[in-house]
């Protein structure tokens, strides 16, 4: 067996339940042990450890002189998640480091490992905390939100002896000048073309609404049907129209994933009912549709079922194109390997786009079975993820060696 595979075998019990998914949720004592395991790799070959207010985890290599390539991902998973998402950047990283060392190739400049704090965002409703913590990028008042057992992000960054209100401590965007992240492609396209590898060329821009739809509660056998303002209905037909309108949109996807009806009733006409949409685009004229278009779907449908609505944002985060160069460095080396490659955007949100927007950056995908993630049926081939580290060492190698 490979190192790499050894390390995603050891790592996926770490956090492992029954059905063979992996959950090592933000601030977990599951996710904790993980980076207990990855320092202890780190101190194998040699490698400084720190991990910073944001609970970034950093294995360092303090070679040469001048700015750092950082090169990663991020080992927190969604919950029930699969073993390759996030873990296989990280991973992937490590291999690279124990390859250059075992073979003697000394880097001219830093090179750093980094374990992302909360990219999935899951628990408190803060993905990315990490990579946007250590880029300078405003928060907002984190401290207060509570995962489903109300426990607060405060109380869960004091058991790991971090304190939210020093998040901004975590900045350290300026001794680095470059980010590489290797990720299985969290969909289709590479298995169905038979390819090795993708190069991303840009990730998606990402809108996140929770809309409450207002109407009035009544009996559901004795109002007409039109003299009703059914809130629910309200949100089918909203749902409906985001999805012909992603339908219809190159490269716009749309996903009402959380709908909640209070005081339901199966003999009552809802008269509240609340819901999550997520809009993405991977380009800049497509993300700005975005705000137009769904804002308008949502207010038309309400003015039509005599609703009164409330729009709250969650998120935004615009598209980040990855850099020039770095695309090119990451094609040069998967030609090198005789990897079959594309180029590609990514429909997912990664750390890359927080670094991205700071510093040149690179993004490599590798196959992902069925295109299928955040699932214990999640797989990427031991060929395929070897393949995609030695890519990954290509460029690396390229650009501080």
């Amino acid at each position: 067996m490979e190192e790499l595979e050894r390390d995603l075998e050891q790592l996926a019990e770490i956090g492992g339940v029954a059905d063979g998914g992996v959950e090592r949720l933000a601030w977990s004592p599951e996710l904790r042990a993980a980076y207990a395991w990855l320092e202890g790799k780190g101190r194998d070959l040699g490698l400084g450890y720190a991990l910073d207010e944001a609970g970034n985890a950093f294995l360092r290599w303090d070679a040469g002189t001048g700015p750092a390539l950082l090169i990663g991902s991020h080992l927190d998973t969604v919950p029930n998640a699969g073993r390759f998402d996030g873990t296989l950047g990280v991973l992937a990283a490590l291999d690279v480091m124990r390859a250059m060392r075992r073979d003697g190739r000394t880097p001219r400049r830093p090179l750093r490992l980094a374990s992302f704090m909360d990219e999935e965002g899951t628990r408190f409703g803060t993905s990315l905390l990490g990579s946007r913590s250590f880029v300078g990028a405003e928060l907002g008042d984190v401290a207060e939100r509570a995962d489903v057992g109300g426990i607060t992000l405060r109380e869960a960054m004091r058991a790991w002896d971090r304190d939210v209100d020093r998040l901004a401590e975590a900045r350290g965007i300026d001794g680095v000048d470059g980010y590489l992240e290797l990720h299985i492609e969290q969909g289709p396209v590479l298995e169905t073309e038979g390819l090795d590898v993708g190069i991303v060329t840009s990730i998606v821009g990402l809108l996140g609404l929770h809309v409450t739809y207002s109407g009035q509660a009544n009996h559901a056998g004795t109002t007409p049907m039109t003299l009703r303002r059914d809130a629910f209905a309200g949100t089918a037909r909203a749902a409906l129209r985001l999805r012909d309108l992603a339908c219809g949109t190159d490269g716009m996807t749309a996903n009402v994933g959380i709908v909640e009806i209070p005081n339901g009733g199966k003999n009552v006409v809802p008269g509240r009912c609340s819901f999550t949409i997520d809009v993405r685009s991977a380009t800049r004229e497509g993300y700005d549709r975005l705000f137009r278009d769904v804002g308008a779907i949502v207010e038309l449908i309400a003015a039509d079922e005599g609703l009164e609505v409330e729009i709250a944002e969650i998120y935004r985060l615009d598209p980040v194109p990855m850099d020039t160069a770095m695309v090119d460095a990451l094609e040069r080396a998967a030609e090198l390997e005789g990897a079959g490659h594309r180029r590609l955007p990514s429909g997912a949100g990664h750390d890359a786009m927080m670094l991205g927007a700071h510093v040149p950056a690179g993004m490599l995908f590798v196959p992902s079975r069925g295109g299928i993630s955040h699932n214990p049926a999640e797989h990427t081939s031991p060929g395929q993820c070897a393949l995609g580290a030695r890519v990954l060492r290509r460029a690396v190698e390229a650009l501080v060696c």
